[in-house]
């Protein structure tokens, strides 16, 4: 039986493109949902499931107050489900270890 790790992402998709982006970009759409979906396939993610996180208004409750209220509906929020095979422990070492160096990388060039 395949197991599989899951990682869920909530995404806002609010997306107001600049006009430098309607004449320079020739792929089109919302850039960082892009550039996020590609960083998360470079990583062995693939995405399953793509839905409202919050598609109608919500009754709340504060923890503390007590006091209700209701939490609006997000025509923007949504929740991205991806899963990839569980990492092997010398996959776990190798990423952790590329993330260490890309952090000293990134410390050491920045001013």
């Amino acid at each position: 039986m395949n197991k599989w790790e899951y990682k869920i992402v909530t995404i806002n998709t609010l997306h107001q493109p600049d006009a430098a982006e309607w004449l320079t970009d020739s792929e089109g759409g919302n850039r960082p949902l892009r550039e996020l979906f590609d960083s998360m396939g470079n990583e062995g993610w693939e995405l399953v499931a793509f839905y409202p996180a919050r598609p109608v208004n919500q009754p709340w409750i504060h923890p503390v107050s007590k006091c209700e209220s209701t939490l609006p509906a997000d025509p923007w929020l949504y929740n991205a489900i991806f899963k990839r095979p569980p990492e092997t422990w010398e996959e776990r070492k190798e990423r952790i270890d590329r993330e260490r160096l890309q952090r000293r990388i990134k410390e050491h060039s920045t001013p």
